[in-house]
Formats: structure tokens, C-alpha cells, sequence
């Protein structure tokens, strides 16, 4: 039986610190920017490795049993003509801190808001 490893989702190779709550102020505030967005009738788009995806939401929860928390965007892949499929498109790019700031997936998440 698989043993349960803390946050095993989090890419390994890629070194990471803890953020400091001014890092974790600045992400929570990123994802109420987004679901502002969102809840105003906009859309926002990500694309990482190359898929495009629509943001439904972005989302932060704590565990309560071990205490560790997550960040992730739910989103909805887009590209690459999936409404010809008959499967679900829906996804949860989880977010990391890393020493380069806010990723999911490797990918920086700097640049997700633009301005209209």
C-alpha cells in the first residue's frame, strides 16, 4: 500500500522555500482577482506547456488533518478541439511557491492578469 507523502504533487527537482506571508497575501490576492473576474462576466485564460485553458475559478483550501495548504486554479481546457471529444476538460493546475515566485505546472503564474 502507497505510504501518504505531503504535498508529493509539488515537482521535486524544483527548489522551493516557504513563502513568506507577504507571498502568500500577494497569491491569495491574485486569486480574488481572478474570481472578481470571472464573477463580473469576464473570462481568463491560462496557457501552460502549450494548452489553453479557461479559468472557472481559482481556489485555496487547508487541510485539516495535516495542516498543509493548496492553492489551484480549476480550469477548463480549451485548445486543441476537445469539444469534438465526448470527455470531461475540466482540470486543477495546482500552484507552487518556488524560488522564482508563484508557478503551476512550472509555469509563472506573473502574467495571468492583463490588462484590458
Amino acid at each position: 500500500m502507497p505510504q501518504y507523502e505531503p504535498e508529493a504533487w509539488r515537482d521535486a527537482d524544483e527548489p522551493a522555500g516557504d513563502p513568506s506571508v507577504r507571498e502568500q497575501c500577494r497569491l491569495l490576492d491574485l486569486l480574488g482577482r481572478i474570481n472578481y473576474r470571472i464573477l463580473s462576466g469576464n473570462r481568463v485564460y491560462v496557457e501552460v506547456g502549450g494548452v489553453v485553458y479557461k479559468t472557472i475559478y481559482g481556489g485555496y483550501w487547508r487541510s485539516v488533518f495535516t495542516g498543509i495548504e493548496h492553492y489551484l486554479l480549476h480550469c477548463e481546457q480549451v485548445s486543441s478541439a476537445v469539444w469534438k471529444e465526448e470527455k470531461t476538460t475540466a482540470i486543477d493546475l495546482p500552484i507552487a511557491y518556488s524560488n522564482g515566485g508563484w508557478t503551476t505546472q512550472g509555469h509563472s503564474l506573473s502574467f495571468i492578469l492583463n490588462r484590458d
